[in-house]
């Protein structure tokens, strides 16, 4: 991942979590779009395939211990 693209995913970490905790529908909204935005923005400067596998790698890094474990 490069600089750039490390970068983008922090503004995305961070708006999520942000959104997490908006109460205002409107700016939500509008939170959520920009959200979207900086998603796609990320996955076409990574490319689709690493960025797919990227975020699936991270989904298994945080996700909770399951028994078969």
């Amino acid at each position: 991942m490069t600089d750039q693209q490390s970068k983008k995913l922090s503004k995305i970490m961070d708006l999520n979590w942000d959104l997490k905790s908006e109460e205002n529908q409107m700016k939500a909204y509008e939170m959520t779009r920009e959200l979207i935005r900086l998603k796609q923005d990320l996955r076409d400067d990574m490319g689709h395939q690493e960025y797919d596998t990227f975020m699936e790698n991270g989904r298994k890094m945080f996700a909770p211990k399951t028994s078969e474990e």
